[in-house]
């Protein structure tokens, strides 16, 4: 905060500390001098120059837009607009509510991926403000962590409205490229017409950033991620991180559908949705089932595509499976039939964590044998992590590390000798065998007699 800042006044606000920088300008901690309410206020301070008339008539437009949308809307999951400033007609600044806590991208930054019951916990505030944000005909078109603000006790806000447009607006007819590219649907990387469903795909991308910690569509550069927006299909949540519920991952997968129409209709929809599946978070979780496990298909060096298994194979496992079950069985029946009293009881806790390892090491060697090396070393870092003394996870680690510097393209030799191609080194002459001394030669004296 500089020092032209400190007792700065915008209509009846008094500024009292810095809080950030936005897309348009400077935030700040202000106070109402009249009935002191604290607010978050947005003020308007361009650095970059508007190209012509046009340009700054659109982008007051939008501040004016944002202001309007905003004051239909009164949500716990949405934050709330108290009042709107004006300089010669022009939006100055926007007081909102102050939220005393953090944006979802801090939250991020700090813990990735978040624990289940806070991802979830978040999932349901996200949808619930976006539910009754479409219910007013608002689309907010720009859903990702940084417009997500956590309050101290943990309840997610929507913030951000300034690229939200009604339903059915024509405010502008350019096929502009609007949101952010990670979290973009399909139909905003194409300009095509959006709807509510598109506000439900962003919001897939991140409850799926923060139940794995990474970025479903990243590449490295921009063209990477818009390729991979409209054609990567991401694998399951739960393939990534094996602490996700299946039917969690199977929820998360619906809200990234690419068709809009494949997606679920509505916020509503999707929230009860993901409340049925999360109901089986804390009970025992079934492993993948064989017919959703994907091989990895390399398209080129940063995109991947799945496949599902072959019928065949997958009823050869599943018969495979089902004897190798039969004889474990009767080996246990007939050692129970051996022993009159068992010798340890097993607890429900410990069958759990029994079963828990098992599917995490499946996931583990499921990734790795599709070829999807990079994956499956992070499963195993993270099974490591939690029980270090496992020796078959350290060393089907240490194969699938091996696996994967070997996949890697050889660099080339850049550099050769001046004078052709570098000689090869001479081999070494064959060490003679060390003579025997006579007590060895005597010794097989004896063992030939």
């Amino acid at each position: 905060m500089t020092a032209e800042d400190v007792g700065r006044r915008y209509g009846d606000y008094d500024i009292e500390s810095f809080l950030g920088k936005g897309s348009i300008g400077k935030v700040y901690l202000a106070r109402h001098r009249r009935i002191g309410r604290r607010v978050a206020l947005k003020t308007v301070h361009l650095e970059q120059k508007f190209e012509d008339d046009e340009d700054r008539t659109e982008f007051y437009k939008r501040l004016q837009r944002e202001a309007e949308l905003c004051a239909q809307m009164q949500h716990p999951n949405v934050v709330t607009l108290y009042d709107v400033g004006y300089e010669d007609d022009f939006v100055s600044y926007l007081a909102t509510e102050y939220i005393d806590g953090e944006s979802l991208l801090a939250r991020l930054r700090r813990t990735r991926p978040l624990p289940l019951a806070e991802a979830l916990a978040i999932a349901f505030d996200v949808l619930r403000g976006l539910a009754y944000a479409h219910s007013k005909g608002i689309i907010h078109r720009d859903i990702k962590p940084a417009n997500i603000l956590l309050t101290a006790e943990g309840q997610a806000k929507i913030a951000d409205f300034g690229v939200a447009r009604p339903l059915n607006s024509s405010l502008t007819t350019t096929r502009s490229l609007v949101g952010t590219p990670n979290y973009m649907s399909p139909e905003q990387v194409k300009t095509t017409p959006v709807s509510p469903r598109s506000d439900l795909f962003s919001a897939g991308v991140v409850i799926f950033e923060m139940l794995t910690g990474t970025k479903p569509f990243a590449s490295p550069d921009l063209s990477g991620i818009l390729y991979n927006v409209v054609n990567l299909a991401p694998a399951l949540a739960n393939e990534i991180n094996p602490e996700v519920p299946k039917s969690v991952g199977i929820v998360v997968d619906r809200l990234l559908a690419k068709k809009a129409e494949e997606r679920y209709e509505s916020a509503v929809e999707a929230l009860a949705d993901l409340d049925r599946a999360s109901q089986n978070a804390e009970e025992i979780r079934p492993a993948a089932d064989i017919e959703t496990v994907f091989v990895a298909d390399t398209v080129d060096t940063t995109t991947k595509h799945r496949r599902p298994v072959p019928a065949i194979w997958f009823w050869a496992i599943t018969l495979i499976l089902a004897l190798s079950l039969t004889a474990s069985v009767v080996g246990l029946r007939k050692r129970i039939t051996k022993t009159e009293t068992p010798t340890a009881v097993l607890t429900r806790a410990q069958v759990e964590e029994a079963m828990a390892k098992e599917r995490a090491l499946d996931v583990a060697r499921t990734l790795a044998q599709s070829g999807r090396y990079e994956d499956a070393l992070r499963n195993y870092d993270a099974y490591l992590l939690r029980y270090p003394q496992s020796i078959v996870a350290r060393n089907e680690r240490d194969t699938a590390a091996r696996l994967f510097e070997e996949s890697k393209p050889k660099a080339e030799i850049t550099k050769t000798a001046r004078k052709g191609k570098p000689q090869e080194a001479e081999a070494a002459p064959p060490v003679p065998p060390k003579p025997s001394s006579r007590w060895q030669r005597f010794k097989k004296w004896l063992r030939g007699k």
